[in-house]
């Protein structure tokens, strides 16, 4: 008897070691794919034109084509979604090399993949734009004259580079801090500032309101991008995820070029373009994107020499640690 309940018990054991090894080769048949490559890449989404090519790509299904699941997050302001990034809520968004830097400047590793816009010198427009009625024709009138703009920041830096393109000296470079641009459009039409840096759509709407275009970006070199980039986590567990990302992203571009004017309905909605500058073509703003291309060097570079120049790094931030160019190879 002793030997047959020995040998029931062996029995019973054996049989419990190799359910339990079948459960854990189960999981792992089933478990390829880590927890984190099974969440969805989510982006932070500004309301601004330059993302116009992730709201086509999501409302074409062009994500879905390439087996992804990306969750498009608004944000009213960068502010919140640099906080996001921060808290590794989001995977990636688009913004300016300023941002990118300083992100990483202050621990967030991020790392860009493309510019966004800015390929060419035609794509997303800054302008100094002169009050209406202002007597400010020129860009030598602009010397000593206080411009409307954001501290450190790419229109900041606009304003630095293109004055002294110009052959301002710095004391000539005025400027006066109005950081939230909607006040600043205020500000500008009612001849509070007489002169101030625009993006579009806003400067396009100042423009049919009366305020004098001085100097645009689109007519000098190639100064100002925005770009496209990730946590360098994200990117590190997920670069076939972020390939098949930007394969979507350049669907959207050539159906956008194609037919901009398709497209008003999702940029009046998703980017807040008004419909005065929809419906109108006394302006300067043109919806212009090109297929994903990793900044230069020099775009790059030239950005970081005026951050430093101003003291906004702390620390030394090349090329290499801000951009990878194999993403999109």
């Amino acid at each position: 008897m002793k030997l047959a309940k020995r040998g029931l018990v062996f029995i019973l054991v054996a049989g419990l070691l190799l359910f339990g090894l079948a459960g854990c080769g189960g999981g792992n048949t089933s478990g390829d794919v880590t927890p984190d490559q099974s969440q969805p890449i989510k982006l932070g989404m500004l309301p601004i034109t330059d993302n116009l090519p992730f709201w086509v790509a999501q409302d074409k299904g062009y994500f879905e084509d390439e087996g992804l699941t990306v969750e498009l997050v608004d944000f009213p302001s960068a502010l919140e979604r640099d906080s996001a990034l921060t808290a590794k809520a989001i995977d990636g968004a688009l913004g300016d090399i300023i941002a990118v830097a300083q992100l990483n400047d202050g621990g967030t590793p991020l790392t860009i993949v493309s510019i966004g816009q800015g390929v060419t010198a035609k794509e997303g427009r800054f302008a100094i734009l002169a009050a209406p009625g202002s007597d400010i024709t020129s860009v030598e009138q602009l010397k000593g004259v206080e411009i409307a703009t954001s501290a450190n920041s790419v229109m900041e830096y606009l304003i630095d580079t293109v004055l002294t393109d110009a052959g301002f000296t710095g004391d000539e470079i005025a400027k006066v801090l109005i950081p939230k641009i909607p006040v600043r459009v205020d500000a500008l039409l009612s001849g509070t500032v007489q002169a101030a840096i625009l993006p579009d759509p806003l400067a396009a709407l100042a423009e049919l309101k009366g305020a004098r275009v001085i100097l645009e970006d689109t007519a000098t070199d190639n100064l100002s991008q925005t770009v496209i980039y990730f946590r360098n986590e994200t990117l590190e567990q997920k670069t076939d995820e972020v390939r098949g990302l930007m394969r979507a992203y350049t669907r959207a571009v050539e159906d956008i070029m194609a037919d901009p004017t398709a497209f008003h309905v999702t940029l009046a909605e998703k980017a807040r373009v008004p419909q005065d500058v929809l419906q109108s073509d006394a302006h300067g703003m043109e919806i212009i994107f090109s297929a994903p291309v990793a900044p230069t060097e020099d775009m790059v570079d030239r950005v970081l020499t005026w951050m430093n120049g101003k003291g906004l790094l702390n620390k030394p931030v090349s090329y290499s640690d801000l951009v990878n160019e194999q993403v999109l190879n």
